[in-house]
């Protein structure tokens, strides 16, 4: 009796695991496996997450470089996303691939994009039916798939893949050596834009945090309401008197304006811009940032 209680209880923990593993895959096919793993994935996760790009929606920053990659390329599709853990987080396209809109893919065995990120040089695939490894993929077996491939990987300035930026042909199609120099250079700068944004999200945060942690040394209730106030004045706004009332009493404003007291703590708040070397590459820079791309090669 104890005998069969423990079979029957492995049978139930084993039909557990299948179904949470069919769910992580998006489906039954126990077939299906997960696609391989760079050495540094923790690390490389953890440096993805740092740049909050996942979370929110940030195709317009990105758009540039995949519609100048298919102009130059004449592909049909061109993507960047990025990869956490378990999906490969499509950021900005050429066009919309499916109906729902889905951004997201799991990195199953058959994500090509996935095998990008294991390498530092680009992964290059002229004809995926004469590919040793996907001429078997599903897609390509039916003919639904895309023919023509081209991967490049995002890599950041430590040195992680955070992503990929990828452009693929309905029918067979090659790069030129030409080319390849080109996306590569884009390739970079996209990791360079992403470096950019990374630093200013985390230096906007400490300074916020550093800043009200100054504020409230000062202030005994730490009533933030205060401490948005002084921030208003500091940037030049105009508050209404109630509100100036406060400040005045403490002694951090004086007829509308800082108080000597006042201009030693926002000195004390560090909050004074960064001048960053490079500034994020927009729609409208697209004829200059072709200009400079060309000129770096």
């Amino acid at each position: 009796m104890a005998k069969q209680f423990v079979v029957l209880l492995l049978t139930v923990i084993v039909d557990k695991s299948k179904d949470t593993c069919s769910t992580l895959l998006g489906g039954n096919n126990m077939s299906v496996k997960l696609a391989p793993r760079p050495k540094n994935e923790e690390r490389r996760v953890a440096a993805v997450k740092r740049t909050g790009i996942i979370d929110s929606d940030q195709s317009e920053n990105f758009s540039v470089f995949c519609e100048i990659a298919k102009a130059l390329t004449n592909f049909d599709y061109v993507s960047f996303s990025l990869f956490d853990e378990t999906f490969q987080c499509n950021i900005s396209n050429t066009e919309v691939l499916n109906e729902n809109g889905n951004r997201k893919h799991e990195r199953t065995e058959f994500n090509v994009c996935s095998y990008v990120l294991l390498s530092s040089e680009p992964t290059l695939i002229p004809d995926m039916t004469k590919h040793e490894r996907w001429k078997t993929h599903p897609k390509v077996l039916s003919g639904e798939g895309w023919m023509g491939y081209a991967g490049f990987p995002v890599i950041n300035k430590d040195n992680y893949a955070l992503g990929t930026f990828c452009l693929l042909n309905k029918t067979p199609a090659a790069l030129t050596n030409e080319q390849i120099q080109l996306i590569k250079g884009m390739a970079q700068r996209i990791a360079h834009q992403i470096d950019i944004q990374t630093e200013q999200r985390e230096t906007t945060v400490d300074a916020v945090q550093s800043a009200l942690k100054t504020f409230t040394s000062i202030s005994s209730d730490n009533n933030l309401s205060l401490f948005n106030n002084f921030l208003s004045v500091c940037s030049g706004k105009s508050l209404p008197t109630d509100e100036m009332k406060s400040l005045d009493e403490m002694g951090l404003t004086e007829n509308s304006e800082l108080s000597t007291k006042g201009k030693e703590i926002l000195k004390q708040m560090k909050l004074q811009p960064k001048v960053m070397k490079r500034k994020i590459v927009s729609s409208k820079d697209k004829p200059q940032f072709l200009d400079d791309l060309l000129g770096e090669l």
